[in-house]
């Protein structure tokens, strides 16, 4: 298992494509500085009325399938 740390600032207005499924899919740069990619839906537990916004943590298998995502602060 491999776990990726990374920092993210959505507001409600640009979740919104997201949660709507017209993007399937969230780039980010890690915290060590790679770009990963993961599905949009694992980020719906994490909406509030101000976005998605906080410090997580990726867990994935080794062949890159989501495994988990973890809030670790706000």
């Amino acid at each position: 298992m491999r776990k990726i740390r990374f920092e993210l600032s959505l507001s409600p207005d640009r979740f919104l494509a997201y949660y709507n499924g017209e993007i399937r899919q969230v780039q980010v740069t890690t915290l060590s500085g790679e770009i990963v990619r993961f599905p949009a839906r694992a980020l719906r537990p994490f909406l509030k009325h101000t976005g998605v916004t906080g410090l997580f943590e990726l867990t994935c298998d080794e062949q890159h399938r989501l495994l988990d995502l973890q809030l670790l602060a706000e």
